[in-house]
């Protein structure tokens, strides 16, 4: 294995928001229960996916009382923009003050969202309310769902690794609770409120020539990007008249198992790396059987998932900034050495993969 740290782009902090309202799984299982009970024979049955989802509490925007109402979707959009502002501010500062950085300390923003639709874009409005450089640079991408933050890492390190100077806030913002549909009583609906929540992300991403450069993180080194044929159908939204409906399949774990472990062999063979130099995972946990998909295909040791099973288990999957949450726990935790090579990886629409090596500086 390789000794030297590679240094092109630094994660220095990832910071999160604190969203008003927390639920238990539990409470969700029974308000779908009750929704439903009377439009599907088999809702007992379909109450299973709430008992086996890992999940112990989930994070939402709007209290309990709002999710009993009909929404039309400009109403919910409406809310999306104005939260949307909001946690995102509350995420970058979480970012910055825990690093002692300051706002001119970047100079281009990665905003990823794929929940709501606002055009100016929600960067615009941050820049507004904090009295940001009106000369920052701006990219925001819509449309990557789950893989969203993994992409934006990929992003951040290409432009800090060309503009080695340069520092990037990248956001991931999602409020999937707004796709609770009432109306709908679908399968692939009711999974969506078993698995499903609000999150959002800030990670400040320097490049090697930065001020703040040799503050402790992880090196990104490479990263790759995989889009599969024939498989547009696996996840994404479908756009009905009550807002965006959740459409995933059941082949994502088959597909976790076929094609990612060849991504990854990749990836480290551009390196000269084998998976023996690998020593920690950051995964977006996609849900229970994807996770033991990424076991089966990636053959972990016991342990190696447990940052991932714990973002799931306290926080649900928050679509494009969960992989973040990850990154953060695994950071905060302190469980690694420096030189230690790891993996960030996520899938999303497309049907897309996204894997990152970094290296502990």
């Amino acid at each position: 294995m390789s000794s030297n740290i590679e240094n092109k782009s630094k994660v220095i902090s990832v910071g999160i928001a604190d969203f008003p309202y927390t639920f238990l799984q539990s409470d969700i299982r029974d308000f779908t229960h009750q929704l439903f009970s009377d439009k599907r024979h088999d809702i007992d049955r379909m109450m299973r996916v709430f008992d086996n989802s890992m999940i112990e509490k989930r994070h939402f925007t709007q209290p309990a009382e709002w999710f009993y109402q009909p929404h039309t979707f400009v109403e919910k959009n409406g809310e999306y923009v104005k939260s949307a502002c909001t946690l995102s501010i509350d995420a970058v500062r979480n970012c910055i003050n825990s690093v002692g950085a300051e706002y001119n300390d970047f100079d281009h923003i990665i905003y990823i969202s794929s929940t709501g639709i606002a055009t100016p874009s929600i960067d615009a409005k941050i820049i507004n309310e904090l009295r940001l450089d009106p000369h920052l640079k701006r990219s925001p991408i819509w449309g990557l769902g789950c893989v969203g933050g993994a992409v934006g890492l990929s992003r951040a390190l290409e432009y800090t690794a060309a503009f080695p100077r340069s520092g990037v806030l990248l956001i991931a913002l999602e409020i999937c609770s707004l796709s609770i549909l009432r109306g709908d009583w679908s399968k692939s609906n009711i999974v969506a409120m078993a698995l499903f929540s609000d999150g959002a992300a800030a990670t400040f991403v320097a490049g090697s020539e930065h001020r703040l450069f040799n503050l402790k993180g992880i090196n990104l080194i490479d990263s790759m990007s995989t889009t599969y044929y024939d498989s547009l159908d696996v996840m994404g939204w479908e756009i009905v008249d009550a807002g965006f409906k959740a459409i995933f399949s059941k082949d994502i774990p088959a597909i976790v198992r076929k094609y990612v472990q060849g991504n990854i062999i990749e990836l480290l063979d551009k390196h000269s790396l084998s998976y023996k130099d690998l020593r920690h995972y950051v995964i977006h946990p996609g849900g229970k059987k994807v996770i033991n998909a990424y076991e089966e295909a990636l053959c972990l040791p016991q342990g190696a998932l447990d940052h991932t099973k714990k973002v799931l288990r306290e926080h649900g999957n928050m679509s494009s900034p969960t992989v973040l949450y990850v990154l953060k726990e695994f950071l905060d935790s302190g469980h690694y050495n420096r030189g230690d090579y790891g993996l960030i990886s996520a899938l999303g629409p497309g049907f897309s993969s996204e894997v990152i090596l970094f290296q502990v500086a």
